[in-house]
Order: structure tokens, then sequence, then C-alpha cells
């Protein structure tokens, strides 16, 4: 079918190309006859000069302008041929009409409902120092990190000075204190990726409703990136999670190991006593 339109429009270049020529030899030819004298000719000479040019006119460009009409006819309906394909075939109006209608059925359901849910006011605390930990754990934010350390440490308190702790003590709750915080600030880090995966496709439902056939594609790679970023902050979270899991465990054998010291301490002060 392209290369039929092709050739059409070849072939009708080439026509108007002749109809053009035809018509500017019949002017030069008109430019270049001498004027004859007002008495050498009658009015019969004139009515035979303006049939002749109505000849040429009539016989010579005419079927030619005719050809031309036909060819645009030609073109014109080629054009349309290829228009209805794309719509009823390619890209059908009907189903995308109806797809466009679902999308926006879909955001006007699940839309409020998702907001409604992150508004949910769930904070809890009630004194001033937790309550100020809360709000900096719940703000999705990672540029407040040093202000989270410190209503972390004014809400479980500083750790105990070498005086007054056991040194294998005090290790273990500086390590204990430094898993939790860095839990937190995973989970500060995640929600800030939830927020801007929710944005990205809140764009992606508007432009779903909004472009034209065709750019469903890119839609889609859009999509796909978004869900495989989010599905990477899954995996991160997951790490997290097992990490967490790793420092209870070692708290867990570490007070097993407090144990058998001071079990040990307690044999030697026994038997010292005993002599």
């Amino acid at each position: 079918m392209l290369l039929l339109l092709s050739k059409t429009l070849l072939r009708n270049r080439i026509r108007s190309s002749i109809a053009l020529t035809l018509v500017a030899s019949v002017l030069c030819f008109f430019v270049v006859l001498p004027q004859p004298a007002h008495a050498q000719l009658g009015l019969g000479g004139v009515f035979s000069a303006i049939n002749s040019v109505i000849g040429i006119i009539t016989n010579t460009i005419g079927p030619l302008l005719q050809t031309g009409i036909g060819d645009l006819k030609l073109i014109s309906s080629v054009t349309q041929a290829f228009s209805n394909f794309w719509q009823t075939v390619v890209y059908p109006l009907a189903a995308i009409n109806s797809a466009l209608s679902l999308a926006q059925l879909l955001m006007r359901t699940f839309t409020p409902l998702a907001q409604s849910i992150a508004n949910i006011n769930v904070s809890s605390a009630m004194l001033p120092n937790p309550t100020s930990l809360e709000s900096v754990m719940r703000d999705s934010s990672t540029g407040d990190f040093s202000t989270f350390d410190q209503d972390f440490r004014q809400t479980y308190q500083q750790i105990p000075a070498p005086t007054d702790i056991d040194p294998g003590d005090r290790q273990r709750v500086d390590m204990s204190d430094a898993m939790s915080m860095d839990v937190l600030k995973q989970l500060k880090a995640a929600d800030d990726v939830v927020g801007q995966t929710l944005q990205a496709a809140s764009l992606i439902e508007q432009e779903a409703t909004q472009d034209a056939p065709g750019s469903a594609a890119f839609l889609t790679g859009a999509g796909i990136i978004a869900a495989v970023e989010n599905q990477a902050t899954m995996q991160r979270m997951l790490a997290a999670l097992l990490r967490n899991e790793a420092a209870v465990l070692a708290e867990s054998n570490s007070m097993l190991k407090r144990h058998a010291d001071a079990v040990t301490l307690f044999r030697n002060d026994a038997v010292s006593a005993l002599k």
C-alpha cells in the first residue's frame, strides 16, 4: 500500500509539471507574438485567437487537471483506509475508551481509600522525649538523623559510664542501641522511597487517562521501573530485619556468656573464701 501511494504521488508530480510547462509555453507564445495593428486584425481574428486559447485549455490542460483531481481522490481514499485500519484494528477506539473508563473508575475508587489509610494518625507517645522521637521516626525523612540520634539517647538514656557497668555489658548495651537505631533509620529511608513510589504511581495513573494511543509501552516501562525500585527497597528492609535478628541472637548468646562468667567468678570467690 505504501508503494502504491509513492507511485501515485510521483505520477501526480510528473503530470503537474507537464501542465505547468504547457501553460508557460502558451503564455510565452502570446508574449513573443508580434501585436498586429488594429486595422490589420478584425473581430474574426480576435475570436479565432480566443477560441484557440480556449481549445488549448479544454483539450490539453483540462484532462491533466481532471487526472490530478482523480489522483487526489485516490490519495484521499488510501489515507482514509490507513486511518480506518489504525482505528479499528491496531488501536480500536472502543477498546481504548473502555480501558480509559476502567482506569478512571479505579482511580476514583481506590485513590481516596489509599489516602485515608496514609492519613491515619497512629502516634501514641505521651511524654515529651518519646513524643519527639516518635515524630522523627515517622517523618519519612533521611535529612534529620542527627535529631533522631539525640531524641533516641534522651528517650532510652545514655550509655552508662565505665565505672558504673561491667565492660562487657557496656559493649552489649552500645551494640543493642546501634542495631535499633540502624533499623529505625532504614525504616525512615524506606518510608521516603514508598512516598516517591506512590507519587510515581499517581503520575502513571494520570498519564494513562490522557496519553494518546501508542504510549502504553512507555507507561508500562515506567511502571516496571517503579516496581523494581520498590522491590529493591523491600529487599533492603528484609536485609535490615535479618541483621536485627542476628543482633538479637548475638545478644542472647552474650547473656549466656555473661552468666558463665558470673558462675566462674562465684566459684573462684567461693574457693578463695574456703581457703
